[in-house]
């Protein structure tokens, strides 16, 4: 296929949702009664069910688990595994049996015991709010499903389903929504929750959508035409009925790249306003000075002055404030953003005012690009606006008669 050079890996998921519970001591359980996907404080989460390996070579999954153990997250190091972790992402099984030994349940105390149940990592944030909760501790997981054959009564076609997953630590993508609101588990055990086992041969490996990693440099006009050229291949498997996307990551991102878009078209409007007043008080401040230099005015151009050497003279004043605002500006500018971090902790430290609230943002630093293009086109049109307002003065200055400006006042 042509676009096969443009393809890296591919990654297989199954989404799903639930409720955990997490056991605080023999067999009972907390409990949430609030049903919020936007918050930790609850027990229902999205499932994604992964496969690790394929995941890894798609996404930064490795990267994701050890920014987990860094300054980003605080979370007990007796939570967190010290060996890898198995295919189903299983803990190690001797961290499993001590889970098992907390809450009694029945282990064998000779021999190397093997892990039964399949992995879950959590979001650093909530498994950091729930300080029980360590490595190969066990998890129940309650969802809901449509069953194959009906309900239990035959009549609603919901079935209730119930697993028990092992404690397998913690990731951190950075993104602080997908993180609190989201369960990794690995795809098989998951399947095998939904009914679909890969014992049974009748059975069909369920996927609701796959991760696809795209060769790298390539621009989002490439990457728009890579994924119509796959939707093509998509419709004639799935059928023409079928309601799959392919989707780029701006598309599938479109919330929060429009609240950037509109916070950057907002700034530009407030920067807009500041360079509207400036210009005012460029303008008023020549206009009061041609007003206070008629009679000198009038004697430069009684002394010989034509009207384009006295209008270049406020002009040139016009010019100067120009360059000195504008270069001032952009200098400083410049350096608050690059000092912005410092500024903000300093803000924060000394007076409790935060320009960037991290926790808010869950960012270890507020992100900043400068833009030479952008920065330039700023300065020229603030330099421009202001020859522009300096103009009308001169203009002013240059039409004066010189009868009339000597016989000011």
């Amino acid at each position: 296929m042509l676009f096969r050079s443009d393809v890296v890996a591919l990654s297989p998921r199954l989404r799903h949702y639930g409720a955990i519970y997490q056991r605080s001591g023999g067999s009972d359980r907390t409990f949430s009664a609030d049903a919020d996907f936007s918050s930790v404080g609850t027990n229902f989460v999205q499932l994604i069910g992964i496969d690790p390996e394929a995941e890894a070579k798609v996404t930064h999954l490795q990267e994701w688990l050890a920014n987990a153990k860094g300054a980003l997250v605080e979370v007990s190091k007796a939570q967190w595994a010290p060996e890898p972790l198995g295919p189903d992402l299983q803990v190690p099984g001797e961290l499993e049996r001590r889970g098992r030994n907390a809450h009694g349940l029945p282990t064998s105390e000779h021999g190397e015991w093997r892990s039964i149940w399949p992995g879950m990592l959590l979001g650093g944030r909530r498994l950091a709010g729930m300080p029980l909760l360590r490595t190969g501790y066990p998890i129940d997981l309650v969802a809901v499903a449509w069953a194959q054959h009906g309900g239990a009564n035959g009549d609603a076609g919901v079935t209730t389903l119930k697993k028990t997953f092992a404690c397998a630590g913690a990731y951190a993508t950075g993104a602080r929504l997908f993180d609190e609101v989201t369960a990794l588990v690995a795809i098989e055990p998951l399947r095998e929750m939904l009914g679909e086992s890969a014992l049974d041969s009748s059975s069909i490996e369920l996927v609701t959508d796959v991760a696809i990693r795209a060769k790298d440099g390539l621009s989002e006009h490439q990457l728009a035409n890579l994924a119509k050229r796959l939707r093509t291949l998509v419709v004639p498997v799935l059928g023409k009925d079928t309601t799959a996307e392919v989707l780029t990551w701006r598309e599938q991102n479109t919330v929060i790249l429009d609240a950037v878009d509109l916070e950057r078209a907002m700034t530009t409007a407030v920067l807009f306003a500041v360079m509207l007043i400036a210009a005012f008080l460029i303008y008023a401040t020549l206009h009061m000075m041609v007003t206070q230099k008629t009679k000198d005015i009038g004697i430069l151009t009684a002394l010989g002055g034509g009207p384009c050497e006295v209008g270049s003279v406020f002009t040139r004043c016009g010019l100067v404030i120009g360059v000195l605002g504008a270069s001032t500006g952009v200098v400083l500018g410049v350096v608050s953003v690059i000092q912005l971090n410092p500024i903000n902790d300093w803000m924060q430290r000394e007076f409790g005012i935060a320009l960037f609230d991290h926790s808010l943002f869950d960012l270890p630093a507020i992100p900043y690009r400068l833009e030479p293009g952008w920065i330039a086109q700023v300065a020229i049109a603030a330099l421009a606006m202001s020859l522009l307002v300096a103009w009308l003065p001169a203009r002013k200055a240059a039409r004066l008669s010189p009868v009339k400006a000597l016989s000011y006042e």
